[in-house]
């Protein structure tokens, strides 16, 4: 390995470091945190100049390939959790989109991407699948370079994007999609730099599933015409 792999190989392992560090403090309430994970986010994975992507684990691992998310299928009865009863003649389509919120009984709020562990992904492309069609349609690297550049990561702009400004809308938690998302993004990511780098990471203790807690998905209902011309596929 030359120089400068070595270099940012090390680099990787920080940036895998600073994100466990920063969901620890989020695990224990401090959940501003999610502006330090969206700064890091960005870095490793969307880090674009111009057309040149610098994003520092395409730069170590050019080849890598992961879990795709699961997709977002548009049915005219049922999607995940959620069912719709057509009146007769009606078009309307619905759809679950590919993340879990929960809710623990000590307040702890986290959110969890949902992966087609079948389907594997270039790292390269990963950025670029669609998390949600609602509040408004969002990639994996528009929610990153929302939070990172305008909202808090790494700037401040008082002139938000249309993305953050919808994003920053709350969840029936409290907490709003973007910091749901940047978290769920960096829990994902998180077990990814365990397994390349095998090393420990933080957990949420055992015992906060097995108590009572709350789960949230997210479903959207449109009209036919609007979810075919969307990225997916229509189930029968």
């Amino acid at each position: 390995m030359n120089n400068t792999n070595s270099y940012l190989k090390d680099e990787l392992r920080e940036t895998f470091k600073v994100i466990n560090t920063c969901l620890s403090c989020l695990y224990a309430g401090e959940t501003h945190m999610y502006r330090a994970l969206a700064a890091q986010l960005r870095i490793l994975l969307c880090d674009r100049k111009q057309r040149k992507d610098n994003s520092l684990i395409i730069a170590v691992y050019p080849k890598l390939e992961i879990s795709a998310l699961e997709s977002i299928n548009w049915s005219p009865q049922s999607s995940g959790y959620f069912h719709i009863n057509q009146t007769h003649g009606s078009t309307n389509l619905v759809a679950q989109m590919p993340f879990e919120i929960t809710q623990f009984v000590n307040g702890l709020v986290i959110a969890d991407l949902q992966l087609n562990k079948s389907k594997l992904i270039a790292i390269s492309e990963w950025s670029k699948q669609y998390v949600t069609y609602s509040p408004t349609e969002l990639t994996i690297e528009e929610i990153i370079r929302s939070v990172a550049d305008k909202g808090g990561g790494a700037h401040v702009d008082s002139t938000m994007s249309p993305a953050l400004k919808y994003i920053r809308q709350k969840t029936p938690t409290g907490l709003t999609y973007a910091q749901l998302l940047i978290i769920a993004l960096a829990r994902f990511v998180n077990f990814l730099g365990e397994k390349i780098f095998d090393h420990s990471i933080c957990k949420i203790p055992d015992h906060l599933f097995s108590q009572e807690h709350k789960k949230y998905s997210l479903g959207i209902v449109s009209h036919h015409e609007w979810a075919e011309s969307r990225i997916g596929q229509i189930d029968p």
